[in-house]
This record gives C-alpha cells, structure tokens and sequence, in this order.
C-alpha cells in the first residue's frame, strides 16, 4: 500500500552494523542476522521476527524494510542498556510456527546463550505482523525461555491462551487494522477460532499477572504517523514507544 511504513534514512547504516549469519542444525538452514555489542559481562539476549513482508533468503529484508527490526542497535540504546540482537528470516512459503523453523530458531537461541556472554535471565522476543503472531506462539510453547515479550499487531488462536500467563506481554495494535484484526471475537466471523491483541488482553487481564496493551483508536496510525494501521510497529520504534522498550528490558526471569 501507498501508506505503507518505510525506514529511515538512518536504518541502512544501523543494518550494517548486523552480521550475516546461518544456523543449520539439520538438513534445515536458518538465516539470520546478528548484532553483536560491545560490553563486557553478561547482557541481554533479544530476538526479533519480522512480518509477511520480508520473507526471503536474502538475509536482508528483516532488517532494511522497517526501522523496528533496529532500534536496539541504536547507539543511544546500547550505551545503556547493550545487547545481543538475533534477527531470523524465514523463506517465501513457510512461516514461524513452522516446525523446521522454530525448531532451528529455538536451538540456535540455547546454542548462542551456551556459548557467548548472553543473560538467560534476559531474553526478550518481539516481532510485529507474522512476527507477531509467532512471537505468541514462541511465548506460548516456551514458557520460562523469555523474560518478556512485545507482540505487535498479531493474534494466536484460541485453544491454548492461557499459556500466555506465565510471561510479561505488552501488546500494541491499531483498532481499525484490517490485515490482522485486534478482535476477532463477537458477531459471526468465521476467524472467531484467533484472538486479536484485544481479545487476548480481555480474556487475561484478570489472571495475567503481568500485561499490558496499547490500541491506538481508529484514525490515529494515519493522523499521527502517517501510515497504514496495521502498521502500529512504528509506534514501537520510535519516541512514543519507549516507555514499552525500557519496560521489556526492565524484565528478569525469577
């Protein structure tokens, strides 16, 4: 769409500043992209899944097509608060949930916490679309493997949801999203089997010990971004977010 979210002048020099890398425990190759910070002593580990529209092998896409794939590797971010950031892309065809690809992307988060200075009480996961909806799916099958995470405008379905309660959440979605809904819920949709942000946040609210979710109302995507309304990742990485960065790195697995 015309409206579409594009990165900034700024974001091609941050995706340098990520190296190209495969993980193939198997027949499978997983590629992805790694930013490596200059600290001493353990820090945070976080993994970033991109949408439907970076899929691919070139190892490229999931960083340069938004800003929201970078925003850790800002220097006004690592100096303080430095991090690891594995950036995973998947090929045309497939998709998180994909048993081959979470497997590998799964292994290769044990197998590079293992071997570098990397905090496993502080792996964090975010992801916005797809990555949304498999950052959810992750949290859900993983439990005690994130210390949090931020789904941006995506949904999981229903039959497992309460396995949401054992890991912080903060959620974010535009209300008039029409590519993937925040509610699927109420009258007769035939997708009544997924829940959007918001019927995730209202089935839980009560029991989740800890989540949090920002909707932005209809309209407001377009009036104060200028984008589409699905893309509310925009509002993540950039000044009106920052409140939902300094919360996922103020989580610590107990």
């Amino acid at each position: 769409p015309e409206d579409w979210d594009r990165p900034d002048d700024h974001n091609q020099e941050l995706c340098k500043l990520f190296k190209a890398n495969s993980y193939s425990p198997g027949r499978y190759v997983l590629n992805y992209r790694l930013f490596v910070p200059q600290a001493t002593g353990r820090v945070p580990l976080v993994i970033y899944l991109h949408g439907a529209d970076a899929v691919g092998d070139d190892n490229e896409l999931q960083l340069s097509m938004h800003d929201i794939g970078t925003m850790f590797a800002k220097d006004s971010w690592q100096k303080e608060h430095p991090c690891y950031i594995i950036a995973p892309q998947y090929a045309r065809g497939s998709y998180w949930s994909d048993p081959q690809v979470k497997g590998a992307l799964l292994l290769l988060i044990k197998a590079f916490s293992e071997k570098e200075n990397v905090d496993e009480k502080r792996i964090y996961i975010y992801g916005y679309s797809a990555g949304g909806v498999g950052t959810l799916r992750l949290v859900k099958e993983n439990p005690g493997l994130f210390a949090a995470a931020v789904p941006i405008c995506g949904a999981t379905n229903a039959g497992d949801i309460d396995e949401l309660v054992k890991t912080p959440l903060w959620m974010v979605h535009a209300e008039d999203d029409s590519i993937v809904n925040a509610s699927y819920q109420g009258g007769s949709s035939p997708w009544a089997v997924h829940y959007g942000s918001r019927d995730i946040y209202e089935r839980l609210r009560d029991v989740h010990p800890e989540m949090f979710y920002t909707e932005y109302k209809t309209g407001m995507m377009k009036e104060r971004f200028g984008v589409n309304p699905h893309c509310s990742w925009v509002a993540v990485s950039g000044p009106a977010g920052k409140e939902i960065r300094e919360w996922l790195f103020s989580k610590v697995l107990r």
